[in-house]
């Protein structure tokens, strides 16, 4: 979950389906993390560590501004390949304690 947690701020966006690579990976994260969640919660669990925003802008606020602010140290290690990963990522749990399992993989990590 480190990467949650060192992630750096951009332009945030509505949606995942334009924008800088970057952008598009967080915009992801969060639209899925919310779909996982019932209510208006976002869920993202990594490592057995659940971050939770309590509504999709506060997620998309950290994880497509905040991460995608500063082009020298972006949110994530190859925002292209670990977009596949994001939109491949699966749900755990159920109701209000459902999360999007974020991707390990290295791509998805921080710089």
């Amino acid at each position: 979950m480190v990467m949650l947690l060192t992630l750096s701020c951009g332009s945030s966006s509505s949606n995942n389906n334009g924008g800088t690579p970057c952008q598009m990976v967080g915009g992801a994260i969060c639209t899925k993390a919310c779909a996982c969640t019932d209510g208006p919660g976002c869920n993202l669990v990594q490592d057995g560590l659940t971050v939770t925003f309590d509504t999709e802008a506060d997620c998309r606020g950290f994880m497509v501004t905040l991460a995608c602010s500063d082009s020298t140290m972006p949110g994530y290690n190859d925002a292209a390949a670990c977009l596949p990963l994001v939109n491949a990522a699966m749900c755990t749990g159920t109701g209000t304690d459902g999360a999007l399992m974020f991707p390990a993989d290295a791509a998805c990590q921080s710089p």
